[in-house]
């Protein structure tokens, strides 16, 4: 399994943190939130239990979250536990559930690009792997190269490739925002998720409160508000629990 490194921010978001410290803030996690998860991917190859498996960007490996377990991937993880009766002190005596492994293979900056030449052939080597074929996969990406290219011909094109390459039923996500540029790419994968047969997900207008209060001190990463409200349409995909602690602007209480 390859450890996952570090890609350096681009030009652009590094001159917006030369004069913006909520976004050298964010950057700052980068490195450590990474090999955090590099470490936890190592440990899932030679444990037991059903596997996770992501294809991602910053959010997948919780860049804004105040710790990389809070992202989106690390709360869905603990969703599933809590699904399968997974529970780390059986004070009763009775039986527990196998806890869930994951293997994230994101990667913050990451682009469709990155997907198929680095993060998909590891998924495929894993799904080739008995000890490590995947029991759920997950793919948020994309949304980087809305952000940061005006190109979409090209974007699209990738997207159909990446998604032809997953597994039957993984879990596709929209990108995020409503641009023009956005709007064409998640036109591309619901036509891929529909082809592929693929459960297509959006994390991104989940009710609550507004923008604001989700997004992290850089202004573009979910805080870990965000990222609760961000793991609850994953959640009722595979019939797991709501992540505790998000609240929603229709009731205004935890749930």
């Amino acid at each position: 399994m390859p450890p996952l490194t570090p890609k350096p921010p681009g030009r652009g978001l590094r001159s917006v943190g030369l004069v913006v410290p909520g976004v050298r803030r964010i950057t700052a996690q980068i490195a450590p939130y990474t090999h955090w998860w590099s470490d936890q991917n190592q440990t899932a190859l030679t444990a037991d239990g059903p596997l996770l498996a992501v294809i991602g960007d910053s959010t997948a490996i919780g860049i804004g979250a105040s710790e990389p377990g809070r992202g989106y991937v690390g709360l869905l993880r603990d969703a599933l536990d809590r699904r399968d009766g997974y529970r780390p002190v059986a004070t009763d005596g009775g039986p527990s559930g196998p806890r869930w492994r994951v293997i994230n293979l994101a990667q913050s900056g990451a682009r469709v690009a990155d997907a198929i030449d680095r993060q998909e052939p590891i998924l495929s080597m894993l799904a080739a792997t008995p000890t490590a074929t995947p029991t759920v996969v997950i793919c948020t990406i994309g949304t980087n190269d809305v952000v940061w290219s005006a190109e979409t011909t090209l974007l699209r094109e990738r997207l159909r490739t990446l998604g032809s390459r997953l597994p039957a039923g993984a879990l596709l996500s929209l990108v995020a925002g409503g641009s023009p540029r956005a709007v064409l790419a998640n036109r591309a994968i619901k036509e891929i998720a529909a082809a592929g047969d693929h459960r297509l997900i959006d994390p991104w207008r989940e009710p609550g409160p507004p923008p604001r209060e989700r997004l992290a001190s850089d202004r573009f990463h979910p805080n870990d508000l965000g990222y609760r409200l961000m793991t609850r349409p994953f959640a009722r995909a595979l019939g797991a629990p709501a992540p505790a602690g998000a609240v929603t602007r229709q009731t205004g209480t935890d749930r």
